[in-house]
């Protein structure tokens, strides 16, 4: 039994590892000040007497004096929603939060997993509306690559490509709760441009797999890349969500090109390269698409009592 702390354990990864881990036998620190996780994504968990919570805020430290194996520091917001009304919070989260956890690492000679982003690979103007998000997450893999090379620490740099999944906030921002929320209540899905460009999307479940094998394993300090490498245009993701929720939403073209936001999803994303997950971990994704969407559809119609 491993003594692990999960650093954003109320967010939609955060809480879907938890139970994975209580499941697994482990003894659980879920740590978030419900910035942007919910308690009620964690409230079926309480009763487990291995599940901990802690009411802190990783970038305000003091961290609580706790004796653990592993922390996962995924204590960020992650939807473009929510980073964008709280730019210095996803600053700090990455930075003064990922070096009071890697301290707390040092320490106890723990082994920390940071995730970062697919994003941080790209090129981002200063100014762009994503800046905050993906500058932290960069200053966050630094701050983890520094503490490894000069104080040990057993650090490892997971970069994470878009994960869907149950759990996911029905209002979440991000193009697969939207698609799918819309689809449900028979609502137009908008898509800006031609929706041509593509993308991937990763089921939570092969995610915390890739996480969980990574931190058991003697790679450090990464990166290592998780995704799902089979992109989806974005009409062809509408399309799908209109299909697993048998709805007849309209899907609706919006060409405005006034904004930075259209002008970035004109691109294509990168693919993940899950070469190095695959060779050292023996880990790729397993569950497709439809299958995901299905099972988010499912989670969302149970949550609103349909």
């Amino acid at each position: 039994m491993s003594r692990v702390l999960v650093a954003g354990g109320a967010g939609f990864l955060g809480s879907n590892l938890c139970a994975r881990l209580l499941d697994h036998g482990d003894m659980v620190y879920c740590m978030d000040n419900f910035s942007t996780g919910s308690s009620n994504n964690i409230s079926e968990l309480y009763a487990n007497n291995r599940f901990h919570l802690i009411l802190a805020n990783t970038s305000c430290g003091p961290i609580p004096e706790i004796d653990v194996d592993q922390i996962y520091h995924l204590a960020s917001p992650t939807a473009p929603g929510a980073y964008q009304k709280d730019p210095e919070g996803t600053l700090e989260a990455n930075i003064a939060g990922t070096e009071n956890l890697l301290k707390m690492a040092t320490e106890q000679g723990a082994t920390m997993l940071f995730t970062s982003s697919i994003r941080v690979t790209e090129a981002l103007e200063i100014m762009s509306p994503h800046s905050c998000y993906v500058g932290g997450k960069r200053r966050g893999e630094e701050l983890c690559l520094r503490y490894h090379e000069e104080k040990g620490t057993r650090v490892k740099v997971a970069r994470l490509y878009n994960t869907y999944g149950p759990k996911m906030a029905m209002d979440d921002s991000r193009v697969v709760p939207q698609f799918v929320m819309r689809a449900l209540k028979g609502d137009p899905l908008k898509i800006v441009g031609t929706g041509l460009q593509k993308d991937s999307f990763c089921y939570v479940d092969d995610m915390l797999d890739g996480l969980m094998a990574y931190m058991d394993s003697d790679i450090f300090p990464g990166p290592v890349e998780f995704g799902y490498p089979y992109p989806i245009s974005i009409v062809e993701l509408a399309e799908l969500a209109i299909k697993v929720t048998h709805s007849r939403s309209p899907i609706i073209f919006n060409g405005i090109d006034r904004s930075e936001r259209e002008m970035e999803i004109k691109k294509n994303r990168p693919i993940p390269d899950i070469s190095e997950a695959r060779k050292r971990l023996g880990w790729e994704p397993k569950v497709s698409l439809e299958t995901g969407l299905m099972r988010l559809a499912d989670y969302y119609c149970k949550a609103m009592g349909a």
